[in-house]
C-alpha cells in the first residue's frame, strides 16, 4: 500500500466539488497507521490538508502527513494549509505534485523545513510513501508478499504518474484559463467506431471489452464535465455517469449542435430525465437552434461556424471554473473536433488538447455489424500534426494516447 495512492482515492471524491479549485486529498500517518483522511471541499471551506489534521485529532502531532498537490501557503478564502501542518505538529510532509498556480509553487517547502518540517515532494516522495509496517528487505517464505527495492520503486513511480495524469487538466487550466479538453474513442480492428442501418439511423455498437469500460469510467470520475453529440445520444442513450470506478459523476453536457429535439426525444431519452440519486447533478445542453422547453440550462451558440461556436462553449465551460471536459464523439462530432477530410491538421489553434483512442483487436465486432446488416461507420482519421506519446494494451484493447503537434 502506498499513502499518496490512498491520499489520490480522497482527491477523487473531490472532482466536481471543490471547483474552481483542485481535487486535492490527504492522509495522516502515525506509526504506519493512517489516522485521517480529508478530500478538498467547496470553494471557502477547508482544504484537504486540513479535513485530514481535523479527522486525526491530536494524533497528528508527531505524525506525517501524504498530500497529492503542494499545501499552499498563501491567505485566500481560507489560511494556509502550510499553517495547519506547523501547528498540528506535524513533522513530516510528502507532496507528489508540485502546484503551478505561482503564488504557492516551490514556496510551501521552504516554509515549513523553517519549521522543523521535513519535506519530501515529486516523485521521490511518491517512492518513500510505501506502508513499511511488516515488510523487510528480504523474505524466503512461500507466498511472502514483500516487494523488492525494485517493486517498491516501481510501485512509487506509478503512483508518480498516477497523480501527474490527475493534475494534468488542472495545470492547463491555471496556465491558460482554459477547460482541458479529453477526447476519448474508440474504433474496430477496421476502424469503425459506430454503425447505421440501411435507412441511416445510427445504431449501438460496443467496441472495446470491459478492462477499456473500467478505464474509461476512472476518466470519468476524474472529469469536471462530460460531453457527448446529439447522434451519440441518439444512437446509444448513454448514462454519463460513473460505475466502474470511485468518484463523483462528471456534469453531463451536451452538443445539440443544429439538431432539434423533438417532445418524444426529450421523453424518452436518459439525458433530459434524472434518475434517482442525480438530481444534484447539472446537465447544459449548448445548441444552434431553438429547444423546446427542456428541464435543463439551455446555452445557445451565436458562432457561423463549428470552432466558432465550440469555442464559445470552451469559454462558458472555462468560467464556470471547469478543468477537465471529457469528450465522447460520434463520427461526425469526431471529424469536425479533428478537422474534417482536406482541412485536416489546418487549423491553427487545436479544439482538443489529449486523445485518448483505444482499438479493439476482437474480430467479433466486424463479425456484429456484418451479422445485422448494417455499415460500419469509419473514424474520420488523426490532423496530420497529431504525436502519439504513450501506449498500452488491456485485455484485446490497445490504448495509444496523442497530443497536438
Amino acid at each position: 500500500m502506498n499513502f499518496l495512492q490512498m491520499a489520490l482515492e480522497q482527491a477523487f471524491g473531490s472532482v466536481g466539488v471543490s471547483r474552481p479549485n483542485p481535487a486535492v486529498g490527504a492522509v495522516v500517518v502515525k506509526d504506519g497507521i493512517v489516522v485521517g483522511r480529508g478530500a478538498t471541499q467547496s470553494p471557502g471551506s477547508a482544504h484537504a490538508e486540513v479535513m485530514a489534521l481535523r479527522d486525526a485529532g491530536e494524533l497528528a502531532r508527531g505524525a506525517a502527513i501524504y498530500v497529492t498537490l503542494e499545501p499552499c501557503c498563501h491567505y485566500g478564502r481560507t489560511p494556509p494549509c502550510t499553517k495547519a501542518i506547523i501547528e498540528a505538529g506535524i513533522s513530516e510532509v510528502y507532496f507528489a505534485h508540485a502546484d503551478p498556480n505561482p503564488a504557492v509553487r516551490g514556496k510551501s517547502r521552504g516554509i515549513l523545513e523553517a519549521a522543523g518540517v521535513k519535506v519530501y515532494e515529486g516523485k521521490d516522495a511518491c517512492l518513500r510513501a510505501h506502508a513499511e509496517s511488516g515488510w523487510s528487505d528480504s523474505c524466503s517464505a512461500e507466498g511472502c508478499m514483500v516487494l523488492t527495492p525494485d517493486e517498491l520503486e516501481n510501485e512509487g513511480s506509478v503512483v508518480f504518474a498516477e497523480i501527474e495524469r490527475f493534475f494534468e487538466a488542472y495545470d492547463y487550466f491555471v496556465r491558460n484559463e482554459r477547460v482541458f479538453v479529453e477526447v476519448k474513442v474508440a474504433v474496430s480492428e477496421n476502424g469503425f467506431m459506430g454503425m447505421q442501418d440501411s435507412n441511416g439511423r445510427p445504431a449501438p455498437l460496443r467496441i472495446t471489452g470491459q478492462g477499456a469500460a473500467c478505464w474509461n469510467h476512472e476518466l470519468r470520475a476524474m472529469s469536471d464535465a462530460i460531453l457527448v453529440g446529439a447522434g451519440t445520444l441518439l444512437a446509444d442513450d448513454p448514462s454519463l455517469d460513473v460505475r466502474y470506478a470511485h468518484g463523483n459523476s462528471p456534469v453531463k453536457v451536451l452538443w445539440a449542435g443544429h439538431h432539434e429535439f423533438t417532445k418524444s426525444e426529450i421523453s424518452t431519452l436518459k439525458f433530459f430525465s434524472q434518475a434517482d440519486g442525480e438530481t444534484s447533478i447539472p446537465r447544459l445542453v449548448f445548441t444552434c437552434v431553438e429547444q423546446p422547453v427542456i428541464k435543463c440550462e439551455t446555452v445557445p451558440l451565436s458562432g457561423d461556424t463549428f470552432e466558432e461556436n465550440w469555442t464559445q462553449m470552451i469559454a462558458e465551460l472555462s468560467r464556470r471554473g471547469m478543468h477537465r471536459l471529457m469528450v465522447e464523439p460520434g463520427v461526425h462530432l469526431a471529424g469536425k473536433i479533428f478537422g474534417d477530410s482536406g482541412n485536416r491538421g489546418k487549423k491553427d489553434t487545436p479544439l482538443w488538447n489529449r486523445l485518448d483512442l483505444w482499438k479493439s483487436t476482437d474480430v467479433s465486432v466486424e463479425r456484429a455489424i456484418a451479422q445485422q446488416g448494417y455499415d460500419g461507420l469509419t473514424f474520420p482519421g488523426l490532423p496530420d500534426s497529431a504525436v502519439a506519446k504513450e501506449s498500452a494494451m488491456l485485455g484485446p484493447d490497445v490504448l495509444t494516447v496523442y497530443y497536438p503537434g
